[in-house]
């Protein structure tokens, strides 16, 4: 009897849910997790209701796709969703996060509060308290289903039971490879096939690189729908963007003296009134999703943070961080604009990995004097790359806004497992160097790659001269900041660090790439832009640019971008990044470049009054030889 009952149950249709008015009727956002806690009205966030739709057990789709901006609530959809296949639409679910540790803190932070605060949940999900209530941190049971939280660098996780009801969450920063088993969102999704027509994939995530980012992948494979709303004066709906300034439609702005916006709106794409930000409002609740391919089962869906709610992220704070962006980006810096593209345009990023032109960057050499510092230059700093036969060094001087020169290269020849290649070094390191002011400066660091096989040599020739000397080694790792936390080397014999040891640091040489590279394509002459002297050969040039960026696939057939040299030598390029490290590691955008300025000037005025001291200076100098020096 309790068979048939059983199997009664079973052909029971699933009960007719609207996930919009479930959401409405009985989630509750807590102070834990939103900056409104309350009843969820989905009146906040219109662009969520045809999600949700979707999402309810009426709708076919099987997979709903949302690429999106930072904070938007998103994420908050998915707890709804979760919540009510609890309440009503019982089934196996899991929600997979980037890793364990982001899915142990949503549950704690986010889902544990969350329950106590739905009723309706009271008698479904057992308090953790109790010894037998099949409630931990990652595994919550209920009557006919349960969820599992998860990251994507666990495995054993998309090896597991089957699944109704998948979530995939802030997609983009799962990892590429799941131990070896492969994807870990396409790993789990198959668990979701023995439900067939029955099961339901979520996926969101802001977007990152173009060719390496997993939503823009789904996405592309999407109805690719845009959220619309109507203009308040003609009615005609339009997706906002940020247009740009050719446009004649998209977000304007003024700014007063000190460069901070004073007014900000709108201007419609058809009849280019002024729309005021307090007006989005009301065009939201009527706002609909418009699919550029509305006959594709895989339902997607996009916004921006210009659909942000009044009160929370606002178009002033949006465009404040695009104009600052946008000033690091004229200054070679692209890291700012690329968190811009991505947290608030909701776009890839594209990486600009394009060679610059050798020829052109030698065709524009200046006639400034090797081994001495033009008067932008401030800063002197070394980069080594360290050789089986011999040292290749760089000299940059550096100024406002990371504007720089060279002011020499050359190629120390010798077995750097023996001190004479190293003397040659002490001579570099310890001259002087003339200012076009008069004044003499020092380098005041100096990076040496500890790469290949003289790792030993290069520590014993920094652990005398640090600080200014010291260890660095390369390691090309997406993301990677360019200058990062040393590690202590020297050890006792009982395996205790030395404090005052040598010091190694790590360099994350393919953003330091991409923001040279960015630089060298700059035209005018300011922050950011490279100087060379004349009489660098063509050798140089072509050192400084035998890398670029492209995308290749991985065994699992996911795009990974990553530099590759398109000529047999980088040394130059390798010199270059190991001074720019230097000159973070100095302190170089914490400088008072005004009260150097000024040091500098006052300095070599006086040097102008005491003509002796530039003699004396002189019987200091030390000759360096140099493959391209007179």
């Amino acid at each position: 009897m309790t068979c048939i009952l059983a199997f009664k149950e079973g052909l029971k249709p699933d009960p007719y849910i609207d996930l919009v008015e479930w959401g409405n009727t009985y989630f509750r956002l807590t102070k834990e997790s939103s900056v409104e806690p309350g009843v969820y009205r989905t009146s906040r966030t219109p662009y969520v209701e045809e999600i949700l739709r979707e999402l309810s057990p009426q709708s076919p789709t099987q997979e709903i796709v949302v690429i999106k901006p930072t904070q938007t609530g998103f994420t908050t959809l998915a707890n709804i969703f979760l919540f009510a296949i609890a309440h009503l639409y019982a089934g196996p679910a899991m929600m997979a996060q980037p890793t364990d540790d982001m899915a142990k803190k949503h549950s704690k932070k986010k889902i544990g509060p969350s329950v106590r605060a739905v009723p309706c949940l009271k008698d479904i999900i057992k308090p953790t308290k109790s010894r037998d209530s099949g409630n931990t941190l990652l595994l919550k049971e209920f009557p006919g289903g349960s969820w599992t939280f998860t990251g994507s660098n666990s495995p054993a996780s998309a090896r597991s039971d089957s699944i109704r009801y998948l979530i995939l969450d802030d997609y983009d920063g799962f990892v590429q490879d799941a131990g070896g088993e492969g994807a870990p969102g396409d790993l789990l999704k198959k668990r979701t096939d023995a439900f067939g027509s029955k099961r339901k994939i979520y996926i969101n995530s802001t977007p990152t690189v173009k060719g390496v980012s997993h939503i823009e992948r789904e996405w592309n494979e999407s109805s690719q729908g845009y959220f619309n709303v109507p203009c308040p004066h003609c009615s005609e709906y339009q997706f906002f963007d940020f247009g740009g300034r050719d446009s004649d439609w998209g977000v304007r702005f003024t700014r007063d003296d000190d460069k901070q916006i004073i007014d900000i709106w709108y201007v419609c794409q058809h009849c280019h009134e002024r729309i005021d930000e307090w007006q989005k409002t009301e065009m939201m609740i009527r706002g609909k999703y418009v699919h550029k391919f509305p006959n594709r089962k895989k339902r997607g869906f996009k916004i921006n943070a210009l659909y942000s709610p009044v009160g929370w992220l606002s178009w002033e704070q949006i465009m404040n961080e695009f104009v600052k962006a946008a000033g690091a980006l004229k200054k070679g810096n692209s890291q700012p604009m690329k968190v811009w593209t991505n947290t608030r345009s909701a776009d890839v990023w594209e990486e600009d990995g394009d060679q610059p032109e050798w020829n052109k960057l030698a065709a524009r050499a200046e006639p400034y004097k090797i081994l001495t510092v033009p008067m932008g230059g401030m800063l002197v700093t070394s980069g080594v790359d360290t050789q089986d036969n011999r040292l290749e060094v760089l000299v940059k001087a550096w100024g406002r806004g990371e504007e720089n020169w060279t002011i020499y290269q050359g190629t120390l020849y010798g077995d750097p497992d023996q001190a004479a290649v190293w003397q040659q070094l002490d001579e570099i390191l310890y001259r002087m160097y003339r200012h076009e002011s008069g004044v003499d400066l020092r380098i005041v660091s100096m990076g040496i790659d500890t790469g290949g096989h003289k790792t030993q040599a290069v520590y014993n020739y920094c652990r005398q001269r640090g600080p200014i000397v010291f260890a660095l080694k390369g390691a090309s790792t997406p993301g990677k900041p360019i200058l990062n936390r040393p590690t202590t080397q020297d050890v006792t014999y009982g395996g205790k660090t030395i404090k005052k040891g040598v010091q190694l640091w790590s360099i994350g040489t393919d953003i330091a790439k991409g923001t040279i590279y960015n630089r060298l394509k700059l035209n005018d002459v300011g922050p950011g832009y490279a100087h060379f002297p004349i009489g660098l050969d063509d050798e140089f040039y072509k050192q400084l640019t035998a890398e670029k960026l492209v995308t290749s696939y991985d065994k699992q057939g996911f795009p990974v971008q990553k530099w590759i040299k398109t000529r047999e030598r980088n040394d130059v390029l390798d010199e270059d990044i190991y001074c720019y490290a230097a000159a973070l590691k100095s302190g170089m955008q914490r400088m008072d470049w005004d009260n150097m300025s000024k040091s500098l000037k006052d300095k070599g005025e006086q040097q102008l009054l005491d003509p002796t001291h530039s003699q004396k200076t002189n019987k200091r100098q030390t000759a360096i030889k140099s493959k391209w020096m007179a």
